[in-house]
């Protein structure tokens, strides 16, 4: 539950307070690519077997389809370039820092959710093996 809180209070710093925005192309595509990865991730998964919690529900399927494919999270990707891209509209050094906090709560809580999704999922570890974590081809 700590990493979700961190996760939030992080992502607070960056959006809050809009003010004094800054057109940025970059800034702008970073937050239109976050928008297409988190709605694809959200068609793909269905809200009945997401969940914010880094804890499988109960009657979970695994999704390997969709972005999914590519990277194991997605949603946590869209934050990463989200977060970016409000960065580059916005800059401040609070919100530089704060997304660069955010990127490891993020890390963090993703490898202590593929401890439980390994033991939920036989094919889990299988899947971890042939996909990226957060950025197909990088890492």
């Amino acid at each position: 539950m700590g990493y979700v809180i961190a996760q939030f209070i992080l992502l607070l710093i960056i959006i809050w307070p809009i003010a004094n925005l800054q057109l940025s192309i970059i800034g702008l595509l970073l937050i239109a690519l976050s928008g297409i990865i988190a709605l694809s991730a959200l068609i793909t998964n269905r809200p009945g077997n997401f969940n914010v919690r880094p804890h499988p529900k109960p009657n979970a399927s695994l999704i390997v389809h969709g972005p999914y494919k590519l990277i194991r999270h997605p949603m946590y990707s869209s934050l990463f370039f989200g977060g970016l891209g409000i960065v580059f509209c916005q800059f401040s050094l609070l919100k530089l820092i704060a997304w660069l906090l955010l990127i490891v709560v993020l890390a963090l809580k993703a490898r202590f959710e593929e401890k439980a999704l390994c033991e939920h999922y036989d094919q889990y570890a299988s899947y971890q093996k042939t996909n990226k974590a957060f950025i197909p081809w990088v890492w």
